[in-house]
């Protein structure tokens, strides 16, 4: 009995396996990766949404001497603000608390890339320090008073 000659054009199953599980373990690299730079992004598009909330607030305190609250501008209190867009906040409309009040202030608060939304806490602790911040809950939305790592938050100036 003669055997033919072994076609060695094509590629073993071993081959195929081996080339199958290296694009695998690029594909997951890349979406890691990927992961990667679109938290980072987000975290880039809350700090540039909070100077544009700290520009208002800004504004808010040298027209009316307040703070989102009301509080008064360089004095902590627990008067924490969760929700920007309410009149409490003096930003986009205002309660009669707020005297001189010449806004808006800014067009439109948004949420966080998250879904949450941004919020004043003007006594927010930082290393043991008390401060007057704004931010956002952070990937993981633990909110109102439970501080952590992953909170993005900016801190106003005390006058």
């Amino acid at each position: 009995m003669k055997f033919g000659h072994r076609d060695n054009r094509g590629f073993t199953l071993m081959e195929l396996l081996i080339v199958i599980a290296i694009v695998g373990i690029i594909s997951a690299m890349g979406i890691m990766a990927y992961n990667t730079f679109m938290e980072k992004a987000k975290k880039v598009q809350v700090l540039a949404q909070l100077k544009k909330i700290r520009v208002a607030i800004e504004d808010l305190a040298y027209d009316t001497e307040m703070w989102p609250g009301p509080n008064p501008v360089g004095e902590t209190a627990d008067k924490e603000v969760w929700d920007l867009t309410k009149k409490k906040a003096g930003l986009l409309k205002a309660s009669k608390k707020f005297t001189n009040w010449n806004g808006p202030y800014i067009d439109e608060i948004p949420l966080d890339p998250w879904g949450s939304k941004y919020f004043f806490d003007p006594d927010y602790y930082i290393d043991g320090e008390e401060y007057a911040v704004i931010g956002s809950f952070g990937p993981n939305k633990q909110a109102k008073n439970k501080y952590d790592s992953d909170d993005i938050v900016m801190i106003l100036p005390a006058t």
